[in-house]
Protein backbone atom coordinates (compact mmCIF):
# COMPACT_ATOMS: atom_id res chain seq x y z
CA UNK A 1 0.00 0.00 0.00
CA UNK A 2 1.44 3.64 -0.97
CA UNK A 3 2.72 6.52 1.08
CA UNK A 4 0.59 9.82 1.31
CA UNK A 5 1.18 13.31 1.61
CA UNK A 6 5.13 13.22 2.81
CA UNK A 7 5.74 11.29 5.88
CA UNK A 8 1.78 9.87 6.45
CA UNK A 9 0.89 6.70 5.21
CA UNK A 10 -2.24 4.17 5.38
CA UNK A 11 0.17 1.77 7.03
CA UNK A 12 0.92 1.74 10.80
CA UNK A 13 4.53 0.61 12.42
CA UNK A 14 3.87 -2.19 14.49
CA UNK A 15 4.99 -1.49 18.03
CA UNK A 16 4.54 -4.86 19.71
CA UNK A 17 7.57 -5.85 17.63
CA UNK A 18 9.63 -3.96 19.69
CA UNK A 19 8.17 -5.51 22.80
CA UNK A 20 10.38 -3.62 25.22
CA UNK A 21 10.42 0.29 25.60
CA UNK A 22 13.98 1.46 26.68
CA UNK A 23 14.05 4.68 28.38
CA UNK A 24 11.08 6.10 29.95
CA UNK A 25 10.31 8.58 33.20
CA UNK A 26 6.87 7.07 34.71
CA UNK A 27 8.06 6.89 38.15
CA UNK A 28 6.11 8.96 40.11
CA UNK A 29 7.32 12.54 41.72
CA UNK A 30 11.00 11.78 40.99
CA UNK A 31 11.85 13.76 38.07
CA UNK A 32 9.85 16.13 35.25
CA UNK A 33 8.19 12.62 34.10
CA UNK A 34 4.87 11.87 35.65
CA UNK A 35 4.21 13.65 38.81
CA UNK A 36 1.60 11.04 40.47
CA UNK A 37 0.71 7.40 40.35
CA UNK A 38 -2.23 8.16 38.77
CA UNK A 39 -0.65 9.53 35.77
CA UNK A 40 2.08 7.03 35.45
CA UNK A 41 -1.05 4.02 35.47
CA UNK A 42 -2.42 6.14 33.19
CA UNK A 43 1.00 6.24 31.06
CA UNK A 44 2.16 2.86 31.48
CA UNK A 45 -1.53 1.49 29.92
CA UNK A 46 -1.57 3.63 27.18
CA UNK A 47 2.41 1.82 26.94
CA UNK A 48 0.50 -1.61 27.03
CA UNK A 49 -2.12 -0.33 24.26
CA UNK A 50 0.21 0.63 21.80
CA UNK A 51 1.84 -2.82 22.71
CA UNK A 52 4.46 -2.68 24.50
CA UNK A 53 5.10 -5.41 27.47
CA UNK A 54 8.11 -3.87 28.98
CA UNK A 55 9.36 -0.75 30.52
CA UNK A 56 12.68 -0.21 31.44
CA UNK A 57 12.20 3.33 33.39
CA UNK A 58 15.43 5.46 33.56
CA UNK A 59 15.11 8.49 36.21
CA UNK A 60 17.54 11.14 35.19
CA UNK A 61 20.56 11.47 37.18
CA UNK A 62 22.06 14.88 36.57
CA UNK A 63 24.11 17.53 38.40
CA UNK A 64 22.51 20.64 39.86
CA UNK A 65 18.60 19.13 38.86
CA UNK A 66 17.96 15.65 39.57
CA UNK A 67 20.79 14.79 41.99
CA UNK A 68 18.79 11.30 42.56
CA UNK A 69 20.01 8.60 45.09
CA UNK A 70 19.65 5.75 43.07
CA UNK A 71 19.93 3.33 45.71
CA UNK A 72 15.95 4.23 46.26
CA UNK A 73 15.42 3.55 42.41
CA UNK A 74 13.91 -0.33 43.31
CA UNK A 75 11.95 0.40 46.33
CA UNK A 76 9.95 3.26 44.07
CA UNK A 77 9.70 1.21 41.24
CA UNK A 78 8.04 -1.89 43.75
CA UNK A 79 5.12 0.45 44.31
CA UNK A 80 4.53 1.73 40.94
CA UNK A 81 4.55 -2.10 40.29
CA UNK A 82 2.00 -2.52 43.04
CA UNK A 83 -0.41 0.09 41.59
CA UNK A 84 0.08 -1.55 38.60
CA UNK A 85 -0.66 -5.03 39.55
CA UNK A 86 -3.77 -3.58 41.19
CA UNK A 87 -5.31 -1.70 38.33
CA UNK A 88 -4.83 -5.31 35.89
CA UNK A 89 -2.05 -4.05 34.16
CA UNK A 90 -0.10 -6.60 32.73
CA UNK A 91 3.41 -4.56 32.08
CA UNK A 92 7.18 -6.36 32.93
CA UNK A 93 9.18 -3.29 34.72
CA UNK A 94 12.74 -2.53 34.95
CA UNK A 95 14.37 0.41 36.41
CA UNK A 96 17.45 1.82 35.37
CA UNK A 97 18.32 6.16 35.27
CA UNK A 98 19.44 8.43 32.35
CA UNK A 99 23.05 9.52 33.33
CA UNK A 100 23.83 12.56 31.98
CA UNK A 101 27.55 12.40 31.91
CA UNK A 102 28.55 16.03 34.37
CA UNK A 103 30.81 16.26 37.04
CA UNK A 104 28.07 14.55 39.62
CA UNK A 105 28.49 11.42 36.94
CA UNK A 106 32.28 11.32 37.83
CA UNK A 107 31.56 11.36 41.18
CA UNK A 108 29.16 8.72 40.74
CA UNK A 109 31.64 6.21 38.87
CA UNK A 110 34.04 7.01 41.67
CA UNK A 111 31.69 5.61 44.12
CA UNK A 112 30.43 2.83 42.63
CA UNK A 113 26.42 4.59 42.30
CA UNK A 114 25.96 3.95 38.85
CA UNK A 115 22.34 2.18 38.02
CA UNK A 116 22.16 0.03 35.41
CA UNK A 117 20.08 -2.64 34.33
CA UNK A 118 19.48 -5.92 32.53
CA UNK A 119 22.80 -7.17 33.77
CA UNK A 120 25.08 -4.61 33.06
CA UNK A 121 23.39 -1.70 30.59
CA UNK A 122 23.46 1.61 31.56
CA UNK A 123 21.99 4.81 30.02
CA UNK A 124 23.96 7.64 29.45
CA UNK A 125 23.06 11.09 28.22
CA UNK A 126 25.60 13.79 26.84
CA UNK A 127 24.79 17.54 27.76
CA UNK A 128 22.89 19.41 25.04
CA UNK A 129 25.54 21.95 24.80
CA UNK A 130 28.70 20.76 24.33
CA UNK A 131 30.51 17.52 24.08
CA UNK A 132 31.17 16.63 28.36
CA UNK A 133 35.16 17.05 29.48
CA UNK A 134 36.64 13.91 29.55
CA UNK A 135 34.13 12.01 27.86
CA UNK A 136 36.50 9.35 26.35
CA UNK A 137 38.31 8.92 30.10
CA UNK A 138 34.69 8.28 31.68
CA UNK A 139 33.68 5.77 28.93
CA UNK A 140 36.89 3.56 29.45
CA UNK A 141 36.55 3.47 32.92
CA UNK A 142 33.22 2.78 32.49
CA UNK A 143 33.73 -0.28 30.16
CA UNK A 144 37.51 -1.63 32.02
CA UNK A 145 34.36 -1.81 34.61
CA UNK A 146 32.34 -3.92 32.99
CA UNK A 147 29.41 -1.52 32.18
CA UNK A 148 27.50 -1.92 28.35
CA UNK A 149 26.94 1.62 27.55
CA UNK A 150 23.70 2.93 25.45
CA UNK A 151 23.97 6.65 24.45
CA UNK A 152 20.84 8.22 24.84
CA UNK A 153 19.01 10.28 21.82
CA UNK A 154 22.12 11.02 20.30
CA UNK A 155 20.20 12.59 17.28
CA UNK A 156 19.35 15.92 19.91
CA UNK A 157 22.62 17.01 20.22
CA UNK A 158 22.79 19.19 17.10
CA UNK A 159 24.22 21.87 18.82
CA UNK A 160 27.64 20.24 18.72
CA UNK A 161 27.31 16.38 16.97
CA UNK A 162 26.52 16.95 13.53
CA UNK A 163 29.78 18.99 13.55
CA UNK A 164 31.73 15.90 15.10
CA UNK A 165 31.58 13.00 13.22
CA UNK A 166 34.38 11.10 14.07
CA UNK A 167 33.64 11.41 17.51
CA UNK A 168 30.52 9.33 16.22
CA UNK A 169 32.13 6.57 14.48
CA UNK A 170 34.63 6.58 17.61
CA UNK A 171 31.51 5.82 19.80
CA UNK A 172 30.45 3.22 17.35
CA UNK A 173 34.04 1.75 17.40
CA UNK A 174 33.69 1.37 20.92
CA UNK A 175 30.31 -0.60 20.64
CA UNK A 176 28.08 1.75 22.51
CA UNK A 177 24.83 1.58 21.07
CA UNK A 178 22.21 4.39 20.32
CA UNK A 179 18.96 5.00 21.26
CA UNK A 180 17.22 7.12 19.28
CA UNK A 181 13.71 8.81 20.69
CA UNK A 182 10.56 7.29 18.31
CA UNK A 183 9.22 10.82 17.81
CA UNK A 184 12.33 12.25 16.80
CA UNK A 185 11.87 10.91 12.84
CA UNK A 186 8.60 12.73 12.91
CA UNK A 187 9.55 15.95 13.73
CA UNK A 188 8.59 16.05 17.42
CA UNK A 189 11.82 17.83 18.14
CA UNK A 190 12.09 20.37 15.16
CA UNK A 191 13.67 19.76 11.40
CA UNK A 192 17.78 20.19 12.89
CA UNK A 193 16.79 17.15 14.96
CA UNK A 194 14.76 15.47 12.13
CA UNK A 195 17.65 16.03 9.24
CA UNK A 196 19.92 14.51 11.85
CA UNK A 197 17.72 11.39 12.93
CA UNK A 198 17.94 10.91 9.05
CA UNK A 199 21.62 11.11 8.86
CA UNK A 200 21.80 8.81 11.25
CA UNK A 201 19.61 6.19 10.14
CA UNK A 202 21.03 6.26 6.83
CA UNK A 203 24.34 5.22 8.49
CA UNK A 204 23.46 2.13 10.30
CA UNK A 205 23.81 4.10 13.48
CA UNK A 206 20.66 3.62 15.06
CA UNK A 207 20.27 0.06 17.34
CA UNK A 208 17.31 1.16 19.43
CA UNK A 209 13.82 2.74 19.91
CA UNK A 210 12.95 4.46 22.64
CA UNK A 211 9.79 6.78 24.06
CA UNK A 212 11.43 9.09 26.52
CA UNK A 213 8.38 9.03 27.54
CA UNK A 214 7.46 11.62 30.33
CA UNK A 215 3.40 12.97 29.94
CA UNK A 216 0.72 12.13 27.69
CA UNK A 217 1.33 14.82 25.44
CA UNK A 218 4.53 12.32 24.12
CA UNK A 219 1.91 8.93 24.42
CA UNK A 220 0.03 11.33 21.28
CA UNK A 221 3.36 12.18 19.47
CA UNK A 222 4.29 8.42 20.14
CA UNK A 223 0.72 7.42 17.96
CA UNK A 224 1.47 10.34 15.07
CA UNK A 225 4.80 8.55 14.98
CA UNK A 226 3.57 5.07 13.93
CA UNK A 227 2.25 7.02 10.63
CA UNK A 228 5.30 7.71 9.78
CA UNK A 229 7.37 6.41 6.95
CA UNK A 230 10.78 6.58 8.69
CA UNK A 231 9.45 5.03 11.64
CA UNK A 232 7.44 2.57 10.10
CA UNK A 233 10.43 1.14 8.07
CA UNK A 234 13.12 1.67 10.80
CA UNK A 235 10.96 -0.33 12.74
CA UNK A 236 10.47 -2.99 10.43
CA UNK A 237 14.13 -3.24 8.74
CA UNK A 238 15.19 -5.97 11.72
CA UNK A 239 18.39 -4.04 13.06
CA UNK A 240 16.97 -2.66 16.71
CA UNK A 241 17.65 -4.26 19.46
CA UNK A 242 15.00 -3.73 21.79
CA UNK A 243 13.14 -7.03 21.95
CA UNK A 244 16.73 -8.22 23.60
CA UNK A 245 16.09 -6.27 26.28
Amino acid sequence: MGWLFGNTTKREADIEWLHTDIHSHVIPGIDDGASSMEDSLQLVEEMYNLGYRKMIITPHVRFGSFENDTDTFDKRLELLEIAADEKGLNMEFEVGAEHTMDEYFRHLIKIDKLKSFNDGWLLIEFPFHSLPAHWKDMIFDLQIAGYKLILAHPERYVEFLPFNKKVIDELKDRNILFQMNITSLAGFYGKHVLKFAKYLVEKDYIDILGSDLHNMRHIEYIKKSLHNKDVFNLINSGVLQNSKF
